[in-house]
């Protein structure tokens, strides 16, 4: 997708040229050090105007005023931001978002935002230069390449400025905007895998998009069925059998730290589409199952921003990709699968079928010595359930690597919530004639998902999240049409770059 130009500059408002400015307005309609510095340039020319309009500043509403005598600009939008003191980073986000897609609509080609002199507590300009410069980017994304009359605005909007208040932080803000770029990019080339219909992105598919990514510091590879079948990638093989599409394995190496340096290793679930096989799932909704891939477009995603940022750190992408259907030699409740690295697993749902191809991934990712594995998978409707669209579900075996994820997940709102992996629940997956078994009741379904794939990681540190609630949001949102949402994406990338400093 094309992005709009956002950069930065130390201003007044009522001296840019843009078509428009904007200026918080605190509730109760009390202004900002921007909206004051204004009202005295333009002789008390906003007090009128408030006088007039019922505008109390509630958080998302809206006043346009065009022409103010006194600026050089043709229209002043006074954005409501509410209390400020409840203002996070994820509402700053929003925010910018809202009023982005209301400034396109109304044929702004050019604005200057005068949102990061705004309070947000224990963040920094830059923080909030982030927050916003991806409010502006990820609420402009579409996906209608299939529309036969896509429609396109009458006046898209073309640049957008940050107004900040000192020069001394221009650098900052700058390297905060060129995050924020890279991260929505990440985003939105995760966001375009996951709305592909499954006709189109079938394994195939999503191997040629891995292998576009390739360049000097990224190698990628793309095993086929026969590469897979050499390599004993068999449950992957097992989960495949009902389907007319081939399996893909994918393998990527973004080199960008020292020699030597154990990579951090990102695990994805790509299942293009998932019928539920021979446990065949409820036809409503069905369709939405082209987003089971979503995992696997999270770690492209990531590996992209990646290599926009010269990221100063080595991962490994491993991604198992198939399709899951009941064709006439799928695999059955009651098979056993022997996994890659050996493991015996019972079937007893094959609709339990994501952490079964996780298993092979997961083991292969683990036999490379990787410093951390960080797994992505729309795994279990028990996470939905659970935590709703509001956070990814977050477990693990390594206290350290879920905390600083869950930070990280804080920070860049794209959330993560922690759930407990005791022991206990590992008893929910014994098998009778296996080592274990895929599904583990109706009890904590999330939990001893997540037990069935730490059998698979060895001793390394290892996080698993569970983005079933949160890949795809039919909604929509202030930052996000409906459709997928690159769930995961700005999460890990906000925790590469704060282990890499």
């Amino acid at each position: 997708m094309s992005m709009i130009t956002i950069n930065a500059r130390a201003g007044n408002a009522e001296k840019q040229h843009h078509d428009t400015v904007v200026l918080p307005l605190l509730d109760g309609r009390n202004l900002t050090p921007s909206g004051i510095q204004l009202q005295s340039a333009t002789n008390n020319g906003l007090t009128a105007y408030l006088r007039k309009f019922d505008t109390s500043g509630a958080f998302g509403e809206t006043l346009t005023i065009y022409k103010l005598e006194g600026t050089n600009c043709e229209r002043i939008v006074l954005l409501g931001v509410g209390d400020e003191k409840k203002l996070t980073l994820a509402k700053l986000r929003n925010l910018a978002g809202k009023i982005t897609r209301q400034l396109q609509k109304g044929g702004t080609r050019s604005v200057a935002l005068c949102l990061t002199e705004l309070n947000v507590r224990g963040a920094s300009t830059s923080d909030k230069a982030r927050a916003i410069a991806e409010g502006i980017w990820l609420s402009l994304y579409t996906f209608d390449k299939y529309k036969s009359e896509a429609k396109e605005p009458a006046r898209p909007l073309k640049s957008a400025t940050l107004l900040i208040e000192s020069r001394r932080e221009l650098g900052a803000v700058g390297r905060a905007i060129d995050v924020a770029r890279a991260a929505s990019s990440g985003v939105c080339f995760a966001r375009d895998l996951g709305n592909e219909p499954g006709n189109i992105c079938t394994p195939a598919f999503l191997g040629e998009q891995a292998a576009a990514l390739a360049d000097d510091k990224l190698q990628v590879e793309v095993f086929g069925q026969q590469e897979i079948e050499e390599l004993g990638l068999t449950a992957l093989l097992a989960v495949n059998q009902g389907s007319a599409h081939d399996a893909r394995f994918i393998v990527l190496r973004y080199n960008g730290g020292q020699e030597g340096e154990a990579p951090i290793a990102l695990v994805g679930k790509g299942l293009t589409f998932d019928s539920g096989g021979i446990s065949i799932k409820p036809a409503a909704q069905m369709d939405e199952m082209k987003f089971d891939m979503c995992g696997s477009a999270a770690v492209l995603g990531i590996f992209k921003a990646a290599k926009e940022l010269a990221l100063p750190r080595n991962l490994l992408g491993v991604i198992a990709s198939t399709e899951n259907m009941s064709g006439a030699a799928a695999y059955k409740p009651g098979d056993i699968i022997t996994a890659y690295n050996g493991t015996t697993i019972e079937v007893q749902n094959t609709d339990a079928e994501g952490r079964i191809i996780l298993a092979d991934a997961l083991a292969y990712a683990a036999e490379q010595n990787p410093a951390q594995i960080i797994d992505f998978a729309t795994l279990t409707g028990a996470c939905v359930i659970a935590l709703g669209g509001q956070a990814s579900g977050l477990l693990g075996n390594d206290d350290k690597l879920t905390r600083a994820l869950k930070k990280s997940g804080d920070a860049s709102g794209d959330r993560a919530w922690p759930l407990p992996m005791y022991d206990e629940y590992q008893e929910q997956i014994k098998s009778n004639i296996a080592d274990i078994k895929n599904i583990g009741g109706r009890e904590a379904g999330t939990i001893t998902a997540a037990c069935f794939l730490s059998r698979f990681v060895g001793k390394r540190p290892w996080a698993h999240l569970d983005i079933a609630g949160t890949a795809w949001n039919m909604k929509g949102s202030d930052t996000a049409t409906k459709g997928a949402t690159g769930a995961g994406v700005r999460l890990v990338l906000d925790y590469l770059l704060r282990s890499a400093s």
